[in-house]
């Protein structure tokens, strides 16, 4: 049987998560161009029975926040929109209560002004981080039935108008023809991204993404079998049939 944190892993193959954090209004500053709060709270539990621990930003703020020499520095974004850089953070530190930022939002770029027009206004009060777990540091408490968190590898922050849905991840999916059209976008991405990497990495990559999408789609088949035989043990067998092929048509020829 798979423990909570294996499960966890599975719910989350590459790691990456994202947590919306409501700002007051009086603890948001805002000043010219400048913003400033507090991006992410400790010791609360969230809708993913996440607790975030003080410390757990420390290593990514050391290694890639604004004082760092790092190439790949943690950024400001619109929306969580990686082609949406809107400025940039000039300081990241840990206060006891949570996470604390300055960034300077960037002139000239529509999606900055409008997040200091929203920010101002109130029309926007949530902050969002896009993270990615680190599994070896987490522990799981039963007791409390929370995954206390004691370090992620931070990635970026964003003000977000609606917290994000964890499974569309902004992608404005309405039907199956922009289901489709985000599958075929995101597997072009996908593409782009590994010929980035070295050729032995390529490989290796390329075969981790068609693994899981092999153990996705078994695991979909799996799911509607058992929800078949659910409904067969619910429901009287005539309503059963009717229900399942009430749509199908057979035309002899």
């Amino acid at each position: 049987m798979l423990t909570k944190i294996e499960q966890k892993k599975i719910d989350h193959p590459s790691g990456f998560a994202l947590k919306e954090f409501s700002i007051a209004q009086e603890t948001l500053k805002i000043e010219s161009r400048k913003i400033s709060g507090i991006a992410a709270t400790f010791g609360n539990i969230d809708s993913d029975k996440d607790r975030l621990h003080k410390g757990c930003f420390e290593r990514s703020i050391t290694e890639r926040g604004p004082e760092s020499n790092a190439k790949s520095k943690i950024v400001l974004l619109w929306q969580h929109k990686r082609d949406e850089p809107i400025g940039k953070i000039t300081s990241l530190k840990e206060l006891d209560e949570g996470l604390y930022f300055e960034a300077e939002l960037d002139e000239g770029v529509p999606t900055a002004d409008r997040a200091i027009k929203q920010l101002e206004s109130g029309t926007i009060n949530n902050f969002s981080i896009g993270f990615q777990y680190e599994w070896e540091t987490m522990k799981y408490d039963e007791v409390d039935d929370v995954f206390d968190v004691f370090e992620v590898k931070l990635f970026e922050i964003s003000p977000v108008s609606i917290p994000a849905d964890k499974l569309t991840y902004y992608m404005g999916l309405k039907n199956d023809d922009d289901l489709q059209k985000a599958e075929l976008e995101l597997s072009e991405n996908i593409n782009t991204t590994i010929k980035k990497l070295d050729i032995n990495l390529q490989r290796e990559v390329a075969e981790l993404f068609l693994r899981q999408k092999s153990l996705s789609l078994a695991l979909s088949a799996t799911q509607a079998k058992q929800q078949i035989k659910q409904c067969a043990v619910e429901t009287p067998q005539k309503e059963v049939t009717k229900s399942i092929f009430a749509d199908i048509k057979i035309y002899n020829k």
